[in-house]
């Protein structure tokens, strides 16, 4: 997944965007099911594609009577990437008397609302978990892979696919995330008995990339592990290939994986992989079928964010179903700690919410290879099996 999107229709286009995805869900009496979500549908990181797809779901769920004759609400925040507007949000939602949170896509709701939604007991099932706090909460489970287990994935795919020796690791350690890192590699070495050659946790978002594919050269990295975010992949590439590292192996985490980045990066003549954390949504397969169908009726891009959104929707729905009785906050509760596992083709894990303390239920990446301008699917999900 990449880090942000260019922002479409400005802030006024936004405003009406996130006026009718909470006005276009039903009334909003006691007799319906309110769910709501924070999302960026303004600022520097928009994820206006995730509640969009999540929104066409849950409509096509009202279109055919709802739950138990209850229809949906979807509230949809704007929290525009600011940490206050976040919190403000959240507890506007909690006023509302949401049941559970689904299809989130906030950079900043995990850090900022753990504590309030342990505190308010509202359960969410969210569609894009970047940062640790996402993946360590008894009231939060991500759908998509995360940067952590995906740091392992890779990892596993250059040592037992790619069969490289010389592994070496280029990684931006955001505030909070230094932990979380060590913890991936960790879990990579214990997997597969090797050491990364290289392990530079140092690297900074911005400036010269050249000393860190130089440090690469000087170890004799066979397979190069890199993390930034999209808008210093390109850079990083082509100072790879201004050192002539055509026989080296590239793993890019899942914000590289854009069709931007694949086409400005076609001719240089490089081994480039990245990884995607569902099936990837530039496939044309069976298993991307429902959510292609559900995006394209949304009117929203076809991205690995609208994927997340659109099965942590399909994920809540199939829990709420199972749920005899009334609809509510406990009952949510209740039915996601109880629930049986989901298994879904876009994700190589089942999903579970689940009673534990912490929640990272998709354990499974698949990787696309960047060949003549375009990612390619490679193979089957690479699963991370879970720490003993």
């Amino acid at each position: 997944m990449r880090t942000a999107l260019v922002k479409v229709g400005g802030i006024i286009g936004a405003a009406v965007i996130a006026s009718s995805l909470v006005a276009g869900c039903g009334s909003s009496d006691d007799g319906t099911i309110k769910i709501g979500a924070i999302a960026g549908l303004t600022g520097s990181f928009i994820t206006e594609e995730v509640v969009k797809t999540a929104k066409r779901v849950f409509d096509d769920v009202n279109e055919h009577g709802g739950i138990n004759g209850k229809k949906i609400d979807f509230l949809v925040k704007d929290d525009a990437g600011n940490p206050q507007r976040t919190a403000q949000v959240a507890r506007e939602l909690a006023d509302d008397d949401v049941v559970a949170m689904a299809a989130s896509g906030s950079f900043t709701d995990c850090d900022v609302n753990d504590a309030y939604y342990r505190q308010q007991k509202i359960s969410s099932v969210m569609a894009v978990g970047a940062s640790p706090k996402c993946f360590q909460s008894p009231n939060i489970a991500p759908v998509n892979v995360g940067p952590f287990t995906l740091i392992t994935a890779e990892l596993l795919f250059a040592s037992q696919t790619l069969k490289n020796d010389k592994i070496c690791n280029f990684t931006v350690v955001l505030p909070g995330s230094e932990e979380a890192v060590n913890n991936a590699l960790a879990q990579w070495e214990k997997i597969s008995g090797k050491k990364l050659v290289v392990n530079d946790t140092t690297v900074q978002q911005s400036g010269d990339l050249t000393p860190y594919l130089l440090k690469a050269k000087q170890a004799g990295c066979d397979a190069v592990l890199f993390n930034p975010g999209e808008q210093m992949v390109v850079p990083f590439l082509k100072a790879a290939q201004t050192q002539g590292m055509s026989d080296v192996d590239f793993l890019l985490m899942a914000p590289a994986y854009t069709e931007s980045v694949a086409k400005a990066v076609a001719d240089l003549g490089l081994k480039v992989y990245a990884g995607s954390e569902f099936e990837p949504f530039t496939a044309d397969s069976d298993a991307n079928k429902g959510w292609k169908d559900a995006v394209t009726r949304a009117g929203a891009p076809a991205t690995a964010f609208s994927q997340g959104g659109y099965l942590a929707a399909v994920f809540l729905v199939d829990v709420l179903k199972s749920i005899k009785g009334d609809i509510t906050r406990d009952s949510v509760n209740q039915a996601l700690r109880s629930m049986q596992p989901i298994s879904n083709p876009m994700v190589g894990t089942p999903f579970t919410f689940g009673p534990g303390d912490r929640h990272a239920p998709n354990q499974a990446s698949k990787m696309v290879e960047l060949k003549d301008g375009k990612w390619v699917p490679l193979g089957d999900f690479i699963t991370v099996p879970t720490s003993s």
